[in-house]
């Protein structure tokens, strides 16, 4: 096994009223094309031992949601991807939007849209992690509220535990 670099990441699904948020991120150095995602992005290195708190900043910086502005944010899934020359790991969460709060509208990441929950993300682009995560997210996760690991060989073998 050679050396490989490593990419620490946050993705944050926002939920309201039946809806999930997602942005279809345009030109990202951690992606390999234009893809649909949660709010997120690289945690800064004061975040690393607090995922939390690097999603929370992500939230505020790409849309402006304060954390007082959401509700129930958890944990769901903790993806490690290896590339061949990158591990890459992402913490995905979800929250709930209050109910009173404006919906984001903009993001100078790329695209908005809010998805129905019950679509079916098949024909998204999204990156491997993220579709995997969503899609079971979507499926199953929504129901419990249990801590999901999610593996993805250089070999592109998969795996989703917990």
């Amino acid at each position: 096994m050679g050396s490989r670099s490593s990419r620490l990441m946050t993705s944050v699904f926002l939920v309201r009223g039946g809806q999930v948020l997602l942005l279809y991120r345009k030109g990202s150095r951690a992606m390999d094309e234009d893809s649909w995602v949660g709010i997120g992005g690289h945690l800064e290195p004061g975040e690393i031992d607090d995922p939390t708190a690097g999603a929370l900043r992500e939230l505020e910086e790409e849309i402006g949601v304060r954390p007082d502005q959401i509700s129930d944010l958890a944990l769901r899934y903790v993806a490690l991807r290896d590339t061949g020359t990158e591990l890459r790991q992402t913490y995905y969460f979800t929250a709930a939007l209050r109910p009173e709060v404006p919906l984001p509208v903009d993001c100078a990441e790329g695209d908005l849209h809010w998805f129905d929950l019950t679509m079916d993300p098949s024909d998204l682009e999204m990156p491997p992690t993220a579709r995997i995560a969503f899609t079971h997210w979507l499926s199953h996760g929504r129901r419990d509220e249990a801590l999901r690991f999610v593996t993805i060989g250089a070999d592109g073998s998969c795996e989703v535990s917990g």
